[in-house]
């Protein structure tokens, strides 16, 4: 008898570790968590080119772009410099012409700008851009030339 009732009072136990996870993971937080994907960027950039730029490249070559600018973010995110990492500016374009252009592929700067452009116009539609960056911000970061 002292088997069975240890039986059923683990049986109790059990179930109820069950339910308190279960509750547990039905609760939501406030606010939901941005993921950016690679795919769902390119589906949202490459209908989104300009005639002219559609004519040359595809979705191949969208995410050929795409990967080689977050190689650039992720190495100088690594470097652990005291330099701020902005997407998309002129260091990224560059890089990405250059890196391309070893691998055979010839695309213009334009091109690039492009297609980071429309990047940031989904990033923002995601909700994973809080707010362009003020006047004041760049002058600190020494994101403005003299004129």
């Amino acid at each position: 008898m002292a088997a069975f009732l240890l039986a059923i009072g683990l049986l109790i136990l059990l179930v109820t570790i069950g339910l308190a996870f279960y509750w547990q993971g039905s609760i939501s937080l406030p606010g939901s968590a941005v993921s950016y994907g690679v795919e769902d960027s390119i589906r949202y950039i490459t209908p989104r080119l300009s005639e002219q730029t559609r004519g040359k490249i595809g979705a191949k070559s969208v995410r050929r772009i795409l990967e080689w600018e977050m190689k650039y973010l992720q190495d100088r995110l690594r470097d652990e410099s005291e330099d701020a990492v902005v997407l998309g500016g002129d260091a990224v374009v560059s890089y990405v012409v250059s890196q391309t252009a070893a691998q055979g592929f010839d695309y213009e700067p334009e091109t690039v700008i492009e297609i980071m452009g429309l990047q940031a116009e989904y990033m923002n539609s995601i909700g994973a851009l809080s707010r362009p960056v003020a006047d004041e911000e760049k002058e600190a970061l020494g994101l403005v030339e003299d004129e």
